[in-house]
């Protein structure tokens, strides 16, 4: 696979929209379908699609070799302020405010994608860039 940022981009975008297509059908299914609140569908999709994601992003998109704990909690943080948007926008527009469920998940499928690819490029998998001198994986900004 190709390592320039441009590929980078679309493999984000291909394991991103696999994610959002997890997220938002699952959602869809459990609310609509299955009579769930809009919001418990959103955690329980948005928590199968966060699983695919992780290992979609760190085995193809930025081909991380970097401490797998250290990807992990720093990915779980990235995703934790994407699933209280999504969350957050199902329980007030879909459950108080009274809007199709499809609404807020329009919505988190175009926001949290954006929130995502700069906090996983610049936040997470660190060890996918080894001239990123700011990396706390490699700290003299060197090589391998």
């Amino acid at each position: 696979m190709g390592r320039s940022e441009p590929a980078r981009v679309l493999r984000f975008a291909a394991i991103g929209g696999l994610s959002t297509l997890i997220y938002a059908v699952g959602t869809l299914v459990l609310s609509d379908r299955f009579g769930l609140p809009a919001a418990i569908g959103s955690v329980v999709a948005y928590g199968a699609g966060s699983v695919f994601s992780y290992c979609g992003h760190r085995f193809v998109t930025f081909v991380s070799d970097g401490a797998a704990g250290f990807e992990i909690v720093r990915f779980a943080c990235a995703t934790a302020v994407g699933f209280l948007l999504s969350v957050g926008l199902a329980s007030i527009l879909t459950d108080l405010a009274g809007f199709p469920s499809s609404v807020p998940v329009a919505m988190a499928s175009i926001l949290v994608p954006v929130l995502n690819f700069v906090a996983l490029r610049k936040f997470v998998f660190l060890g996918s860039d080894p001239m990123n001198s700011g990396s706390p994986l490699y700290p003299e900004g060197g090589s391998r």
